[in-house]
C-alpha cells in the first residue's frame, strides 16, 4: 500500500511518501504523481521518502522519471531520507536528509 501527501508551496511541489514504493504501487505514483508533474509543468519538487518501509528496484526507477522530467523542465529534484540509502546513490548530491535545505537549495 502506498499513501501520497502533496503540497505546494512557493513554486515547489512536496510530495511526502508512505508505505510501500514497489511494482505493486508505482501506478498510483504516476497517476497522482507524475502526471501531475507533466500536466501542470512543474519544475521544482521534493520528495520525501522518509516514511516509506519498502522500496524496490522499479520504485528506484519510478523516482529517477520523476527527477528526470523535472531536469528537462530546467527544474531541481531532491529526494529526501532519513539516513543514506545506497540504492539511491545514482542521485548524488540530490539526496538530502530534510524538506528545509531542500528548499533552501531549489531557492538558491
Amino acid at each position: 500500500m502506498l499513501d501520497i501527501e502533496i503540497d505546494s508551496k512557493v513554486g515547489i511541489l512536496f510530495v511526502r511518501l508512505f508505505g510501500d514504493l514497489t511494482k505493486l504501487t508505482r501506478k498510483k505514483f504516476d497517476r497522482d504523481v507524475f502526471l501531475l508533474i507533466k500536466q501542470v509543468g512543474i519544475k521544482n519538487i521534493v520528495i520525501n521518502i522518509q516514511n516509506l518501509t519498502n522500496i524496490d528496484e522499479i520504485g528506484i526507477k519510478t523516482l529517477k522519471k520523476c527527477f528526470y522530467l523535472c531536469k528537462n523542465n530546467n527544474g531541481k529534484c531532491f529526494i529526501c531520507v532519513k539516513n543514506n540509502n545506497k540504492l539511491l546513490n545514482e542521485f548524488d548530491a540530490h539526496v538530502i536528509f530534510d524538506e528545509l535545505s531542500a528548499t533552501y537549495l531549489i531557492n538558491s
